[in-house]
């Protein structure tokens, strides 16, 4: 088997696990919906409501992860030849959108019945359901979670998101039905007000992310680090300049140019900068494309 083929395959086990994953939190938000609409309506508490809505909007988010997945699989063609990778950020962004809808579908919903009035007839059976979705809701979070690190996924990194961020609404949504068994009803309002809070949180941190990618903002971190690194030790005391980097999806797209001495040929000096693309995707996971101009160390650069 070629490398080409050994990296086909590898890219075809890794879109099918990321696949799955998504397909996978669509099922858990179908059945958190149901689970979480028959307690709102038989409670009447506002929190669990609020927590019913935000599962139904995790679902469409579920959906927009599988979107992205799929469409960031799609090969480069000819009006994409650096491929379909942001279509996971796409994705994210849509999955900011919907928290952002239902963080406002919290707070009006919270007034509205504040200014009418609402009743709140809590049970023992009813909490303990909220508690068994707890724990769906971490073991979700925690699959997702390990998959998008697994494969740079912002799309699924945007879905365990949710998950987690449910999660903790859901540990609001349990102290404010506690509290009601305490006859302190009004704090099952004001958990659902930390629901909302949360998700605008989460949707911010997200939003931002994604954005920068979509932008083309240079990765930050380790990986400039460590790409540097590398630049310093092939270059020598040549150097190189006009190193630029971006991201698409997980994948760094990256061009600088490379300084060579004076005497040097072209062929030593397109095998340097053949050697140092090479070295470059070898040891940097992330790198799928990288070009290297060369030029006499001796011109004048800015």
């Amino acid at each position: 088997m070629t490398a080409d083929q050994r990296t086909r395959t590898g890219d075809t086990g890794e879109h099918r696990e990321k696949l799955l994953a998504a397909l996978l939190s669509v099922g858990v938000n179908l059945s958190l919906i149901a689970v979480e609409a028959g307690v709102a309506w038989f409670t009447g508490s506002l929190a669990v409501l609020a927590d019913a809505g935000h599962s139904t909007f995790d679902l469409f988010a579920s959906v927009a992860a599988v979107w992205g997945v799929r469409m960031a699989a799609t090969p480069p063609d000819h009006g994409h030849p650096y491929g379909h990778e942001k279509y996971e950020n796409v994705s994210s962004l849509i999955q900011v959108g919907l928290l952002g809808l239902i963080s406002l579908f919290i707070v009006v919903e919270v007034g509205v019945r504040l200014a009418t009035g609402f009743t709140l007839a809590v049970s023992g059976a009813a909490l303990v359901i909220i508690v068994m979705t707890l724990g769906v809701d971490w073991l979700a979070a925690r699959y997702l979670a390990a998959v998008a690190r697994r494969h740079h996924s912002f799309a699924l990194e945007a879905d365990a998101y949710h998950f987690t961020t449910d999660f903790w609404s859901k540990v609001a949504v349990i102290m404010g039905l506690t509290a009601a068994l305490a006859g302190q009803k009004w704090v099952d309002p004001a958990a659902a007000m930390v629901v909302a809070g949360l998700m605008l949180y989460t949707g911010w941190r997200l939003g931002h992310r994604s954005t920068q990618v979509l932008l083309d903002a240079s990765p930050k971190g380790s990986l400039q680090s460590r790409v540097r690194e590398i630049l310093v030790a092939e270059a020598g005391n040549s150097g190189f300049h006009s190193l630029r980097m971006r991201q698409a999806g997980k994948w760094v797209l990256l061009d600088l140019a490379l300084h060579l001495p004076p005497q040097m040929s072209i062929a030593e000096g397109h095998e340097r900068a053949h050697r140092l693309c090479r070295r470059l995707q070898e040891e940097i996971a992330e790198v799928r494309e990288a070009v290297v101009h060369i030029e006499p160390e001796d011109a004048q650069h800015e």
